[in-house]
């Protein structure tokens, strides 16, 4: 069933892509296998070309890497390249957090609780890369006042080269943690403080980086 997205039909683009990232996310389609082009347009009843454009932005999302004349490889895992993409992370959104906090509406504050509820009710196991849609949603909201659209974009396309060690995360049994020390983040943003929300952020990235990387590492050894 195609789903709804903004109210307008999925296109098979879209299908494609969500298909492919959530099979990589929930570790069906594991690092360092390969995605045959053909057998995805195969199984999912499409041509070569919505594939070959999934492939593209799964790869730009850093989930595949894709060879000239051959079958697009799932990427693989590095402990070295978290605590890289994690480092930076810690940077820009510490500083989007003290920018945007003091300027958040009331509205705003709803909304952020309102995702929340949802991330809190969600199945984790059974669905990661729900988890990991609702926590950039409430990201992207909370560092909304900070009223800089690059900041925010930059900060999104960390988020989706994180995405690849969502298996990990789920391994490490870091997403309750996370619920809660969101659960903190709103209660500091209420009292529009945001040098504590940077601080709370500093720790939750952190963290996740920290276990994340040395479970990569554990793996490899």
């Amino acid at each position: 069933m195609i789903k709804m997205m903004s109210g307008r039909p999925q296109t098979a683009e879209e299908m494609v892509h969500s298909v492919l990232q959530r099979r990589i996310l929930q570790g069906t389609l594991r690092p360092g296998e390969r995605v045959d082009l053909d057998v995805i347009a195969g199984e999912l009843a499409v041509s070569r070309t919505p594939v070959r454009t999934a492939l593209r932005q799964l790869e730009s999302e850093g989930l595949v890497k894709i060879f000239p004349h051959r079958a697009a490889v799932v990427s693989a895992l590095s402990a070295s390249e978290i605590e890289q993409i994690y480092a930076v992370r810690v940077h820009l959104e510490t500083f989007a957090a003290r920018e945007s906090v003091p300027n958040l509406s009331d509205a705003d504050l709803a909304e952020l609780r309102q995702i929340h509820d949802r991330m809190s009710n969600l199945n984790f196991d059974a669905n990661p890369s729900g988890f990991a849609d609702q926590d950039r949603v409430f990201h992207l909201a909370l560092y909304r006042g900070a009223q800089n659209p690059f900041l925010s974009h930059t900060i999104d396309d960390l988020r989706k080269a994180s995405l690849r060690f969502l298996a990990a995360y789920v391994s490490v049994g870091r997403l309750p943690t996370s619920i809660a020390e969101h659960a903190e983040i709103i209660e500091a943003a209420e009292a529009r403080d945001g040098e504590r929300v940077a601080k709370l952020i500093r720790r939750n990235l952190e963290r996740t980086g920290q276990v994340v990387a040395a479970f990569l590492a554990a793996q490899a050894s």
